[in-house]
């Protein structure tokens, strides 16, 4: 796999993300300079202006967001908020680049090369990062950007571990899904012409993840895939924000399956096409989508079983109750004093696991191998305390590591989350509703 990776690199060294024979190598002739694009780089920029919002979600996965000085409107991620905007990625401005003395200005296939050649001009280096179609493709743009950033060496392992662990969610979270003999169908439309996400981006695969079919993914042209939906009537529509409700009231729509079940959900065009962490959100929300009962899968199991003990425990009260009607006062007195041993027994067991509030937890929150965080280390303390971690000579760490991704998957299981319904293993990897399980009085220790 590697060496395929590698022969992919050395093709497109040719065009856009070229780069110099040392840096396809990989040869000891150190991290740098970093030749890509025709653009010598000695040293690792230290400013940044990025005018692609997916590459600004790449930046982000991979570590460099803090080097980062301004963004177009388009960068709408939170690390983002406080930066110096330029303008639209169509006009940028580029006396305000200028000013800020930027070692590089990231762009993106979607930046109009006119914008581009202006900044140019103006001495200002530009490198054009192409959208990846393919998951080699994928790791070719997180090498090249992390080269530039990091090295020849260091930053392109960084760049191929990111894009392994991205990867490896993915796998997880396709394992979540249930197998059936007739695949649900859907797609993604950017407006409602017909313009969809087919197989030739990376987003129009995104479907796989949920075993479900895109049937727009072999149109070639708009009206091409407004004939597809129509013949295929899909499951699912997702749609960019704001054209629901064009669909539902569309002659070309409004007649479809999923138009009248309402199993329409919209998912911002500008997320959906990012090619950073944004993609592990927008393939959770497909599968979260499709199959709802998944969402509510691991809440349900915590609150049924404590549900029926506390039926349990009810009933036998009421018995209780009943009996010491009609005994005598000594085997009330008795029983009354076993209730107190009782009582303190079910209370002793109630507060044997205690809710944990140090890790804040969102719908969007999910953690799995490679990250490194301080929030890894809140979940490491969380495992420990729940017997499943040991921290051994190296303590706490801030890395989900090996040890970490043991410790996660002998939780699950432990706790009726790790497999699937087709009795397939689930990975190491912790979605919203297993942290929030984690965390909560309810979390099932180590025997």
């Amino acid at each position: 796999m590697k060496n395929i990776k590698r022969a992919v690199f050395a093709v497109l060294c040719s065009g856009a993300l070229m780069l110099s024979a040392a840096a396809c190598s990989g040869s000891g002739a150190g991290d740098y300079p970093v030749n890509i694009g025709g653009k010598t780089f000695k040293t690792a920029p230290t400013s940044i202006v990025c005018l692609s919002d997916s590459v600004a979600d790449i930046l982000i996965a991979c570590g460099y967001s803090d080097s980062v000085v301004a963004v177009s409107n388009e960068c709408t991620q939170e690390e983002y908020d406080d930066l110096v905007n330029v303008g639209s990625k169509q006009t940028p401005d580029v006396k305000k680049i200028k000013s800020e003395n930027p070692g590089i200005v990231f762009a993106d296939n979607t930046v109009p090369k006119e914008a581009q050649d202006s900044l140019k001009k103006e001495g200002i280096p530009v490198l054009n990062m192409i959208t990846a179609a393919n998951g080699d493709e994928l790791t070719v743009l997180y090498e090249s950007i992390s080269a530039v950033m990091e090295g020849n060496n260091t930053g392109r392992d960084n760049g191929d571990k990111k894009v392994k662990n991205l990867m490896v969610t993915f796998d997880d979270l396709q394992r979540t899904v249930p197998e059936s003999d007739v695949k649900p169908t859907a797609c993604y439309l950017y407006d409602d012409q017909g313009t969809a996400a087919t197989k030739a981006s990376f987003s129009g695969r995104f479907f796989d993840y949920a075993n479900a079919i895109n049937v727009c993914e072999s149109s070639e042209t708009s009206m091409g895939a407004v004939d597809s939906i129509k013949i295929s009537n899909p499951d699912y529509i997702f749609c960019d924000i704001g054209v629901k409700e064009k669909l539902m009231k569309s002659s070309s729509f409004k007649g479809l399956k999923a138009v009248k079940n309402g199993k329409i959900r919209e998912i911002d065009a500008k997320v959906f096409d990012r090619q950073g962490d944004s993609m592990t959100e927008v393939i959770s929300t497909i599968i979260e989508t499709i199959y709802p009962e998944l969402s509510s899968k691991s809440k349900t199991e915590g609150s049924e079983a404590s549900d029926d003990k506390k039926k349990e425990n009810s009933k036998n009260e009421s018995s209780k109750a009943e009996n010491s009607k009609t005994e005598n006062s000594k085997s009330e007195s008795s029983k009354t004093e076993n209730s107190k041993t009782e009582s303190s027994k079910a209370e002793s067991s109630k507060t044997e696991v205690k809710a944990d509030t140090s890790l804040e937890i969102t719908d969007d929150s999910a953690y799995g191998q490679g990250d490194e965080s301080e929030d890894v280390t809140k979940i490491q303390k969380r495992l420990k305390t729940l017997g499943y971690f040991d921290e051994g000579s190296d303590g706490f760490t801030e890395f989900f590591g090996e040890k970490t991704a043991k410790a996660v998957i002998e939780f699950k299981k432990n706790n009726g989350l790790g497999t699937t319904e087709s009795g397939e293993e689930v990975g190491p990897y912790l979605d919203a509703d297993a942290l929030r399980l984690m965390f909560s009085a309810d979390a099932k220790p180590k025997a």
